[in-house]
């Protein structure tokens, strides 16, 4: 069975660095084992020393088939992202996202930037009170996070033409 490629562009706050790079080297081990489909990440750390980072942000954008967008307070705060990447994925003829919440978000007080008609993924257990972010989770969850993830990237790739 041939692979499809999927370039996905991975939005998140630099003030999430650290706790961002977790999250994709959990969720990296999950998809290099997809029987489907052949991921290519593209975030910031790409762009090379003297490149007009903008226009390689831009590029990207247009490039990928899937945003993966790690929503935090810092995310949905940063002026950039909500000028220069969320309108790609939000609203008419926006690119298909997957919306993860990385830390804690107020869906009732924090502005969701055009996120809110998006079903944000959190790790959903029946022993839970409520979903939870990312950052909420600690050991073994924190891979069950992933895993989840990737299941569900995968079954909304299913779904795209």
């Amino acid at each position: 069975m041939t692979k499809k490629d999927v370039k996905l562009f991975v939005s998140y706050a630099r003030a999430n660095k650290m706790l961002a790079a977790n999250l994709l080297t959990r969720f990296r081990q999950q998809v290099g084992a997809s029987k489907r489909y052949r991921y290519m990440f593209w975030r910031d750390g790409h762009i090379l020393v003297g490149e007009e980072w903008h226009q390689a942000i831009q590029r990207a954008l247009d490039d990928c088939r899937l945003g993966l967008l790690l929503v935090s307070p810092a995310f949905l705060g940063s002026q950039y992202i909500a000028e220069h990447e969320l309108p790609r994925f939000v609203g008419a003829g926006g690119k298909p996202v997957v919306p993860v919440m990385l830390q804690p978000v107020d869906l009732e007080r924090h502005d969701l930037k055009g996120l809110r008609s998006k079903q944000l993924f959190r790790l959903d257990r029946p022993r839970f009170s409520r979903p939870k972010a990312y950052a909420d989770c600690t050991g073994a969850q924190r891979d069950q996070f992933a895993q989840e993830l990737f299941r569900q990237v995968e079954d909304r790739l299913d779904q795209l033409p």
